[in-house]
């Protein structure tokens, strides 16, 4: 309640528009840079499990424990890139919901894009981000396994 004692007004149409065009936007910008983040990601492991592979794929020793050693690096940076891309899905699912509860109070319907797509289910937005640095993780495992069989190997 306000000092007047009165209850707080409900907000204009225009003022819930303009607050969904900023809540739009602030989502739509957290999807891009996590994206653009991942990118970084991608393109960064990419380089270093090129050079991790030739590392373990030689046959002495140095070269094989150096291997393993890159090998558990790519994998803590990787576990890292998976929990900072799961805490930004957390936010921009937040500006999701707010999106969503707008367009409730606007009534957009059939035009409420958020509502539409979360009845659908359709949610391989957020999941896929999350699943990428997965995959690397499987390559990292996969190297130190390589590079440990080469080192049993060579001993």
């Amino acid at each position: 309640m306000n000092t007047s004692g009165m209850p707080p007004s409900q907000p204009s149409r225009e003022s819930l528009m303009e607050m969904y065009k900023t809540i739009f936007d602030t989502w739509r910008s957290q999807v891009d840079s996590s994206w653009q983040r991942s990118s970084y990601f991608a393109g960064f492991e990419i380089a270093a499990i090129g050079g991790c592979w030739l590392l373990v794929s030689s046959n002495q020793p140095l070269s094989l424990g150096a291997g393993m050693v890159f090998s558990i690096g790519g994998l803590i940076l990787t576990v890292t890139w998976h929990s900072s891309t799961k805490k930004t899905q957390d936010y921009v699912r937040h500006w999701w919901n707010s999106l969503i509860d707008i367009e409730r109070s606007l009534n957009l319907a059939p035009h409420d894009y958020a509502q539409q797509l979360e009845k659908a289910g359709k949610d391989e937005y957020r999941q896929l981000p999350i699943r990428i640095p997965l995959l690397f993780s499987a390559a990292w495992i996969l190297l130190l396994v390589v590079g440990v069989l080469g080192l049993i190997r060579h001993l």
